[in-house]
């Protein structure tokens, strides 16, 4: 895979973009040591637009000379707060975990909710008797669907892929 930075020629200052990101439709973003981790996000990139806007841009691949003598003498674009950037983008990455983790436990107890309001519905039906063939065939019918629907709801509980 191919890295690129992007360079403004006025100020003679760059940011890394590295590789391009297909799921997330990013770039990878500035890297940081000390957390061993990409931003995984546009932040530090709007900001460098932002700072260099209606200056001359170039976007740079690697395994080039220029992109080597660029990295050599350029200055590095908020290259002392690189840290904090990915901080920031791994406590986000944390939070959304963690809002996802929540989601997927209140669709447990939605799930949970839903049987056992369809288990006592069923049992309300099975006490019920129709006072002509037909009221019973409806009850039947109803008793029926009840008994289906408590077999999905059982069989997407069970299933591992919703757990």
């Amino acid at each position: 895979m191919r890295d690129y930075l992007l360079y403004c020629t006025y100020c003679s200052s760059y940011t890394l973009l590295h590789s391009y990101d297909k799921e997330k439709g990013d770039f990878l973003g500035e890297y940081s040591l000390l957390h061993n981790e990409y931003t995984r996000n546009s932040s530090v990139l709007n900001k460098f637009l932002l700072s260099h806007l209606g200056h001359s841009l170039r976007l740079i691949p690697s395994k080039t000379e220029e992109y080597m003598n660029i990295i050599c003498t350029a200055a590095h674009f908020l290259e002392d707060d690189l840290d904090k950037y990915v901080e920031e983008s791994l406590a986000l990455q944390t939070d959304y975990e963690r809002d996802k983790k929540k989601e997927r436990e209140i669709g447990k107890i939605q799930m949970h909710l839903a049987l056992i309001l369809l288990q006592e519905e069923l049992n309300k039906l099975s006490k019920l008797s129709g006072q002509t063939s037909a009221e019973q065939q409806v009850l039947l019918g109803k008793e029926l669907g009840m008994k289906r629907a408590l077999e999905i709801i059982q069989q997407v509980m069970a299933d591992k892929q919703f757990a």
